[in-house]
């Protein structure tokens, strides 16, 4: 039993601080409201961040310039009214429910990329050339890996040469290179939701959005068959698809955005085994024809199938020639 699968992440003993909620509106549960102190577990990352200030290790994402001082102050600022905004809150018990059935459904034994041969061939669900901001099969640089729907996810962005994700000082979304661009299906396969109508965060560069509505944002789910695809923070009212339409591969779905739970534009991607968000286990993804840059070794390969990981810049193999905005976004800010 690979007991590494479901080891426990401290961060998730943050859940248990909703059961607060109902010692603070039902009176004959008053005592509950002292679970309202488990919410502070959600700054343990907060620990691994100052440790590795402290005694930085390499990371393949060190060339990356995500954020500075103000960035993070305001990630964190926004973060804690985020954490009471009822449909964010709706959200963490759907995932806890969703973690506990998940459990169940594999009698403890979540599968991993050695457990499962992979049936459906899919492309990177952009054009051009993205950088791997999270995500990775491995434990140390996966998207989330005590959440099982996205313990396998990727989040997705464009950068320069210099690692910047922006042009100027990144206040608007505009500023962002992948803002807007293209977002393809990833393989051919039926849409079975979208969820479209939520605002941009107004406010990029670390801030999120305390209004939000949904933490996915904008986002389409597609079944494959026996998997489903989830694309999110899409941008509103650019979706070129429906509930119920087929789409084929490298189809155009939407444009990326920075909708929901997210603090600049960028395109999350996942695939899962059940059409519902909180109750699919998320399945570790191969790419065709995939290009890999590896910055930090100075290395290059094309593949033909392949995982990607954090800190990677990933294209198709055989990529054709660049839009204007493309060429535009891959020009370092002079």
């Amino acid at each position: 039993m690979d007991w590494d699968s479901y080891r426990f992440d401290p961060t998730n003993l943050g859940y248990l601080g909703f059961l607060a909620a109902l010692g603070w509106f039902v009176d004959s549960l008053r005592p509950l409201a002292i679970f309202g102190f488990f919410f502070l577990f959600w700054f343990w990352p907060l620990g691994s961040t100052v440790r590795s200030i402290a005694s930085p290790a390499e990371d393949p994402t060190d060339w990356i310039q995500l954020g500075d001082r103000r960035y993070y102050g305001t990630y964190f600022l926004t973060m804690l009214p985020t954490m009471v905004n009822p449909y964010v809150v709706l959200a963490s018990l759907g995932q806890i429910g969703g973690q506990l059935v998940i459990l169940a459904r594999y009698s403890l034994r979540l599968p991993g990329p050695e457990d499962r041969t992979q049936t459906v061939d899919y492309r990177l669900p952009f054009d051009g050339t993205w950088t791997v901001i999270n995500g990775s099969v491995r434990r140390e640089h996966s998207h989330s890996w005590s959440m099982y729907t996205q313990r396998y996810a990727y989040d997705f962005l464009i950068t320069d040469e210099q690692g910047r994700t922006h042009l100027g000082d990144g206040r608007e979304n505009e500023d962002y290179y992948c803002f807007d661009e293209p977002i393809r299906a990833p393989a051919g396969g039926v849409v079975v939701d979208v969820a479209d109508g939520h605002r941009d965060g107004p406010r990029p560069g670390g801030s999120l959005d305390v209004f939000q509505r949904d933490i996915r944002g904008n986002y389409v789910t597609i079944d494959h068959g026996d998997v489903y695809s989830v694309l999110a923070h899409l941008t509103p009212g650019s979706f070129a698809v429906d509930e119920g339409q087929r789409v084929e591969r490298g189809e155009l779905i939407g444009r990326c955005g920075n909708s929901g739970n997210s603090t600049e534009p960028h395109l999350h991607f996942h695939v899962q085994d059940h059409p519902n968000f909180y109750l699919g286990m998320g399945l570790p993804i191969e790419f065709e024809r995939v290009r890999i840059e590896r910055p930090t070794e100075g290395t290059t390969t094309t593949a033909e199938r392949a995982y990607v990981e954090a800190g990677q810049r990933v294209s198709h193999g055989r990529e054709g020639p660049r839009t204007d905005r493309e060429t535009r976004t891959a020009t370092p800010e002079r």
